[in-house]
C-alpha cells in the first residue's frame, strides 16, 4: 500500500519547550517531597491527558490534577493541588528541533503530504508561524481551532480533508498520538525522544532521521 500522507504532532516532536510542563510539575513534587522520576510522572500525565477528548479553556489537553495526583498514588493536599493549579504550563523558551526541517523536506521530496496535526493553544499557532512551518507543510490541524483534542479521532477527520489517505501520523505521546491515530484507523510511529516508553518495541524511533529510514524501508 503506498503512503500518501504524513500527520505530524508539533510539541516535543517539531517543536521543543524549555522547561517542557513535566518539569515544572516534577519540581512541585519534589519541593513537596515526593520522590518522583521523570519517567514515571511523564506517564501519569499521558494516561491523565488521554481520558479527555475536548479541549480545556486554552484549547489542549485538560490536565486535571486531583486525577493526575490519583494516577502518581498522591493524596491529593489542598496546597499541593493549588500549587499545580496555579502553575503556567504554556510559558517559557520554544526551539525548532534540528531534525524537523530535514524531515518536512524529506516528505517532500517524496511527493508525500504533510499535515501538522497539534493538540496547540493560541501560542502554539504563533510559534508554528514563528518558524514558518505552514509554509513546508501542506496544512495544519489545530484543537483550538476544531474543538477537539488527540486522542479524539475526529481531530484526524479534519487532516484527511487536506491529506490524502493512506496517511500515518507521528508523535510523542503513545497513549494521545498514537491511540488516536489507530482509533481513526491509522497506523501511528511513536517518537519517544527521551526514552519514556521502554515497554513500547515497535513502531517507535528516537528521532526524525530515524523515522525518515523507517518509512524508506516500509513504506517506499
Amino acid at each position: 500500500m503506498q503512503l500518501k500522507s504524513v500527520f505530524i504532532d508539533a510539541g516535543e516532536t517539531l517543536i521543543g519547550f524549555r522547561p517542557r510542563s513535566y518539569e515544572i510539575i516534577l519540581a512541585i513534587l519534589r519541593d513537596y517531597g515526593y520522590k518522583i522520576n521523570t519517567t514515571t510522572l511523564f506517564r501519569a500525565i499521558a494516561r491523565s491527558i488521554s481520558k479527555y477528548n475536548f479541549p480545556n479553556e486554552f484549547g489542549t489537553n485538560p490536565l486535571n490534577v486531583r486525577d493526575l495526583l490519583f494516577e502518581l498514588n498522591i493524596y491529593p493536599y489542598k496546597e499541593l493541588v493549588k500549587s499545580l493549579v496555579n502553575r503556567d504550563f504554556y510559558g517559557g523558551e520554544y526551539f525548532l528541533y534540528e531534525d524537523a526541517t530535514d524531515f518536512l523536506e524529506f516528505l517532500k521530496s517524496q511527493s508525500l503530504s504533510s499535515v501538522i496535526v497539534t493538540n496547540a493553544t493560541r501560542r502554539m499557532d504563533k510559534i508554528l508561524k514563528e518558524f514558518e512551518l505552514p509554509k513546508k507543510v501542506n496544512g495544519i490541524v489545530e484543537s483550538f481551532a476544531v474543538g477537539v483534542v488527540k486522542p479524539n479521532p475526529k481531530i484526524f477527520y479534519y487532516a484527511t480533508r487536506i491529506g490524502k489517505t493512506p496517511a500515518i501520523h507521528i508523535g510523542d505521546i503513545y497513549e494521545v498520538d498514537i491511540v488516536g491515530a489507530n482509533r481513526a484507523g491509522f497506523d501511528g510511529i511513536l517518537l519517544d525522544r527521551f526514552r519514556f516508553y521502554d515497554d513500547i518495541k515497535y513502531n517507535k524511533a528516537m528521532t526524525l532521521k530515524d523515522v525518515t529510514k523507517f518509512l524508506e524501508k516500509n513504506w517506499s
